[in-house]
C-alpha cells in the first residue's frame, strides 16, 4: 500500500483536503433562504420536479448533467416528501446539490493533476490542480448549486486527448475525446467549442502519420459519435424535445445580446481579461503565460493545441454581447491552470537539479502564486457565515412589525418569488403575517424574439414616482429597498425607477437598516459578478443594504391574508 502512496499522490491528497476545506467553509450560507437567483431558479427545482413521476426537466437553457446528478443525490438522501419540504425548508435539499458541486470541483482537481503529470511531470499536474483547487472562481461556484464547476473534469480529459491524438494517435485517445467532450457539453453548452481543437488535432495526426480518409473519417466518427451518444445519454430530452431546447437556446443567444441593466457598458474583451486578475488571480495569470510562451518554444504545436480552445471561447463570448459574466469563461481554466503548471515547474527545475530543492521551489512559488485567491476565498467564506442582510431585515419585521402590515419589497430573487417577509417559507405558528403587493408586472408572451425581460428587470422598468401615491391609496406604507436595484437603475439610466428611490428617501422615514459592508460610509460598488460573490473585503456580511421604511402622511391598510 506504502509503495503507491508516492510523494505526488500524497500532496494531490494535501490539495485536495485544502480544496475540500476551503469550500465547505461557508457552504451553508444563506439557509434556509436562497438568495442567488441562478441557484434558485435553475437546476434545483428541476431535479426536485423529477420526483413528480417525469425525468424530462423541461429546462434547457443550461444541459441537464448537474440537474440529473442533484437528482441522484437527493434520491439517495431519501426525503419522505420533498415537494412539500421543498417549501417548508430547502435547507437538506440545497446543501445537498451544493455538495455535488463540490464533488465535481474536486474530480476537477485531480483530473488536472492526473492530465498534467501525464503531459509533463508530477510538478506540473501538483501546480495545475492547485489553481484549480484556490482560484476564486471555481471555489465561489463549488458553493452554489449550479452547473459551472461540472465542466472542469471532462474538459482536462478532453484536453488531454487532443493533446494525445496529435502526439500518439491510437484509437483509445479519440475514444477519450468522445467520451470528454460529450460530458463537457452536458455540463456547459459553449465548451462544446473544444471540438474545434480535437479537429485540429485530428487533422494534424492524418497529416504526419499521412493517414487515408478513411482512417480520418473513422477518428471523426468515434469522437463525433460517443460525443452524441454520451449527450444523448445525459440529456436525453435534449433531443426528445428538440423544438423546446432549440426555442429555449434562442432565447439565451438573444438575451445575451441584450443589455441587462446594471451591468457597465464595456467592451466585453477586456471586461473577460480583466475578470481573470481575480476569477484566477494575477500569480496564476502571469505564470499561465509565462508557461504559455515557455511551451510555444519547447513544444510548439502542443502549446497551440491547447491554447486554441480558451482563444475561441474567448473570442466567442465577446462576439455581439451584451451581457458578460466572468464564470462563462471558467471552461478555459483548465488550459491556464496547466500552463501555469508548465512556468512553476520549469522554473522550479532551473533553480536546482535536485528534487528536493524543486519541490520545495514548486511549493514556494505555488504559495506565493495562490495567495491572492487563497485570502480571498477565506474572507468570502467567513462573510458568508453570517446571517445575510435580507434576514435580518425579515427578524425585524417579525419581531416589530403588526400582523397584516402590508408591505411593498423591491423585486431581488429570493427563490421563486420576491416576498422578503415570508421568503418563501411556511409561517411558523405565532410568527406574524404580512401582505405583499406592487410587484413586477405579469410576463408577456408575444410568440417571438427577443423574449421578454426576466422579472427584475420589468420590476425596474416600471418602476415610477407615482407608484408612492398608489401605495399610500391602498395603505402599504411599509416600503423595502434594497441597494442593487437602486444602483442597477442608476447605472442603466432609468430616470423613472431613479426619480421613484429619490422621491421615497424624501417622503419616508427609516424605521429600520441592515448594511452589509465594514464601514457604511464605504460601500461597494454594485457589480453582476463581484457583488453576489463577495469578494471586496470591504464585505462584513452577505446581501445588499436592505431598508425598511415608512412613508409619511400614509395609513397603514392593516388586513388579512389576501
Amino acid at each position: 500500500m506504502r509503495k503507491h502512496l508516492t510523494p505526488g499522490l500524497l500532496a494531490l491528497v494535501a490539495i485536495l483536503g485544502g480544496a475540500l476545506a476551503i469550500r465547505l467553509y461557508g457552504l451553508e450560507h444563506g439557509l434556509p433562504f436562497i438568495y442567488h437567483s441562478d441557484e434558485s431558479q435553475h437546476f434545483v427545482p428541476y431535479a426536485v420536479d423529477m420526483f413528480g413521476g417525469s425525468f424530462n426537466p423541461h429546462y434547457f437553457q443550461n444541459p441537464s448533467d448537474y440537474t440529473y446528478l442533484v437528482h441522484i443525490a437527493l434520491w439517495l438522501h431519501g426525503f419522505d416528501d420533498i415537494a412539500r419540504q421543498y417549501v417548508v425548508d430547502p435547507s437538506d435539499i440545497y446543501e445537498t446539490a451544493r455538495l455535488v458541486a463540490v464533488a465535481l470541483a474536486l474530480l476537477g482537481v485531480a483530473a488536472m493533476y492526473a492530465v498534467g503529470r501525464r503531459l509533463w511531470g508530477m510538478f506540473e499536474g501538483l501546480v495545475a490542480a492547485a489553481v484549480i483547487a484556490f482560484a476564486v472562481l471555481p471555489v465561489a461556484y463549488s458553493r452554489y448549486a449550479v452547473t459551472d464547476v461540472g465542466v472542469l473534469l471532462p474538459m482536462a480529459l478532453t484536453l488531454y486527448a487532443t493533446v494525445k491524438i496529435h502526439e500518439d494517435g491510437a484509437r483509445r485517445y479519440y475514444v477519450l475525446a468522445g467520451l470528454g467532450l460529450g460530458l463537457t457539453v452536458g455540463f456547459k453548452y459553449t465548451a462544446g467549442l473544444v471540438l474545434v481543437p480535437v479537429l485540429v488535432a485530428v487533422a494534424l495526426r492524418a497529416r504526419n502519420a499521412r493517414q487515408s480518409v478513411r482512417e480520418v473519417a473513422t477518428g471523426v466518427a468515434i469522437v463525433g459519435g460517443l460525443a452524441l451518444l454520451v449527450f444523448a445519454l445525459t440529456n436525453p430530452y435534449f433531443l426528445l424535445d428538440i423544438d423546446e431546447a432549440v426555442d429555449e437556446l434562442r432565447s439565451q443567444r438573444f438575451a445575451a445580446g441584450d443589455p441587462k441593466p446594471g451591468q457597465v457598458e464595456q467592451n466585453p474583451y477586456g471586461f473577460y481579461l480583466s475578470s481573470l486578475t481575480w476569477g484566477i488571480g494575477w500569480g496564476a495569470l502571469v505564470a499561465a503565460a509565462a508557461g504559455l510562451v515557455w511551451e510555444l518554444r519547447r513544444n510548439r504545436t502542443r502549446a497551440i493545441l491547447l491554447a486554441l480552445f480558451p482563444l475561441i471561447l474567448f473570442a466567442y463570448l465577446g462576439l455581439d454581447a451584451e451581457r458578460y459574466f466572468a464564470r462563462w469563461l471558467l471552461p478555459a481554466y483548465p488550459v491556464l491552470a496547466l500552463f501555469a503548471g508548465v512556468a512553476i515547474a520549469g522554473l522550479a527545475r532551473a533553480v536546482s537539479e535536485r528534487r528536493v530543492v524543486q519541490a520545495l521551489a514548486v511549493a514556494a512559488l505555488a504559495a506565493v502564486a495562490m495567495v491572492q485567491p487563497i485570502l480571498t476565498n477565506i474572507h468570502t467564506g467567513s462573510v458568508m457565515r453570517k446571517d445575510d442582510t435580507r434576514e435580518l431585515a425579515r427578524n425585524y419585521m417579525l419581531a416589530n412589525l403588526p400582523n397584516g402590515t402590508r408591505i411593498v419589497v423591491d423585486a431581488v430573487a429570493i427563490r421563486d418569488d420576491y416576498d422578503l417577509p415570508l421568503l418563501g417559507i411556511e409561517r411558523k405558528p405565532g410568527e406574524p403575517e404580512f401582505v405583499s403587493g406592487f410587484g413586477a408586472p405579469p410576463k408577456e408572451h408575444p410568440g417571438g424574439y427577443p423574449p421578454e425581460p426576466v422579472r427584475t428587470t420589468r420590476y425596474l422598468e416600471d418602476l415610477r414616482p407615482g407608484r408612492i401615491d398608489e401605495y399610500r391609496d391602498k395603505g402599504f406604507c411599509v416600503v423595502i429597498t434594497m441597494s442593487w436595484l437602486r444602483e442597477r437603475a442608476e447605472i442603466a439610466g432609468l430616470d423613472d425607477a431613479v426619480a421613484y428611490y429619490n422621491r421615497l428617501d424624501r417622503e419616508s422615514k427609516v424605521l429600520f437598516r441592515a448594511n452589509p459592508y465594514d464601514d457604511p460610509d464605504d460601500p461597494v460598488p454594485f457589480d453582476f459578478d463581484q457583488t453576489h460573490l463577495y469578494y471586496d473585503k470591504r464585505y462584513d456580511r452577505t446581501g445588499p443594504e436592505v431598508v425598511i421604511r415608512k412613508l409619511d402622511r400614509c395609513r397603514d391598510g392593516i388586513s388579512r391574508r389576501v
